[in-house]
């Protein structure tokens, strides 16, 4: 596979995402401000590449690439997320996602390593004894958004990943709305209230603990579905952060 930048890699896993899947858990609507153009967060594909020195995550979405705001590496709109288990079922790593995303891998999956990239605060991270996630500083995240080709593909170094074989483990990959002013708590992405506005997502229920997420690099072949994942979770009015995993939506792993 030839990427701009990025010489040859070799492509562990592919999925095609079904267009119009930007809802969240179906009902989800775009702010209302023109900058949001129609399918920015409707992803179209998803891959995972590998060399021997990076690993090379590219989003592909349906709708255009544009930097309105005029960020340091041209992704301004998106906020995209990676989460990588690099020994899938045994139970290991974190399972609650960045904070503000509100979702967790199932039972059986934990993260090592989450890459979080958007247009100012792109970075690598791994979570503590506690699950709570630490910015790995000794690792240079590269963002490429390539506007012809209408894809966005992040380079991380392997050590960010520990030993291991790519091919072998398993990976979430979403896709949310950037935000430079967030709720407190919230790792800069967009609100879902109930109502969309200029600046926030509308579609939202009365409880704390919805989901954030936009869509999910998920088949739609698949037996559970997008909407299923973000819509089954149990409904919470207490403090966000006191929460369990199982209290959130349970999104299931993509293995090569």
């Amino acid at each position: 596979m030839q990427l701009p930048d990025l010489g040859q890699a070799e492509i562990v896993l592919h999925t095609e995402d079904p267009e119009g899947h930007d809802r969240g858990p179906g009902g989800d609507a775009y702010p209302t401000d023109a900058v949001f153009e129609p399918q920015v967060f409707d992803l179209c594909a998803f891959s995972v590449a590998a060399d021997a020195r990076s690993l090379v995550f590219t989003f592909e979405p349906y709708g255009p690439l544009t930097s309105p705001w005029g960020s340091p590496n041209g992704l301004a709109l998106q906020t995209l997320d990676v989460y990588v288990d690099t020994y899938p079922g045994r139970s290991t790593g974190a399972r609650t996602l960045l904070p503000g995303r509100n979702a967790a891998l199932a039972e059986g999956c934990g993260w090592k390593a989450a890459v979080w990239a958007e247009g100012w605060t792109p970075q690598d991270l791994r979570p503590d004894e506690q699950g709570t996630p630490i910015q790995d500083s000794q690792v240079s995240l590269k963002v490429i958004r390539d506007v012809a080709g209408q894809r966005i593909s992040l380079r991380v170094p392997r050590q960010a990943f520990g030993e291991g074989d790519p091919s072998q483990w398993a990976y979430a990959a979403i896709l949310l709305s950037q935000d430079g002013f967030p709720a407190p708590g919230v790792w800069r992405v967009r609100d879902v209230e109930a109502d969309a506005s200029q600046w926030r997502i509308g579609g939202g229920p009365a409880d704390i603990n919805h989901t954030r997420i936009l869509d999910i690099a998920w088949p739609e072949a698949a037996e559970v579905t997008q909407q299923q994942m973000l819509a089954n979770y149990t409904p919470a009015a207490e403090a966000v952060d006191t929460l369990a995993p199982g209290m959130f939506p349970q999104l299931l792993m993509l293995r090569p």
